[in-house]
């Protein structure tokens, strides 16, 4: 009776060792998988931003003074930009967000910010209009373990 219970006691913490191991991986891969899938959206929107003119005041001619630039409290959209579509800059991707969804992983969260910086040390955020522009894509899913933040710099 006692080398039975002892048989049964072995044969569900096998059981149950090889469920949780099989859970893990699983866990592993679902991530691994959001991983992949953010960074390619992500570098998708990377992509598409710099297609686009620097900015507004570069869409049809150069400049050559930073006071000619979009002032940093109106990056953004322009009037009459709804959709990302319809953007011809890179600021104004500031604050654009959509959601993307995948068959197999579900829906990916997208936020762009765009903000100047600093030309010579671009890990400072710039108060006034520069010839470089920081661009953040953040991505959120439910498979991911915290938000996956994609930096790019764009100089003019």
């Amino acid at each position: 009776m006692l080398l039975s219970i002892a048989g049964i006691f072995l044969l569900s913490n096998l059981i149950l060792n090889v469920h949780k191991a099989n859970t893990e991986r699983m866990l592993s891969i679902y991530t691994s998988e959001s991983v992949i899938d953010a960074s390619g959206l992500a570098q998708s929107i990377l992509d598409e931003i710099q297609t686009k003119a620097f900015d507004e005041e570069t869409t049809t001619s150069a400049v050559s003074d930073t006071d000619s630039l979009t002032s940093v409290n109106k990056l953004g959209p322009d009037t009459g930009e709804l959709l990302n579509t319809s953007f011809d800059d890179i600021d104004d991707y500031n604050n654009f967000s959509t959601t993307i969804v995948l068959d197999r992983m579900g829906a990916f969260a997208i936020k762009v910010n765009v903000t100047y910086v600093n030309t010579l040390n671009p890990q400072t955020k710039s108060n006034s209009p520069t010839f470089s522009k920081h661009v953040q894509v953040a991505v959120t899913n439910y498979s991911l373990l915290d938000t996956l933040k994609f930096d790019h710099i764009i100089s003019y």
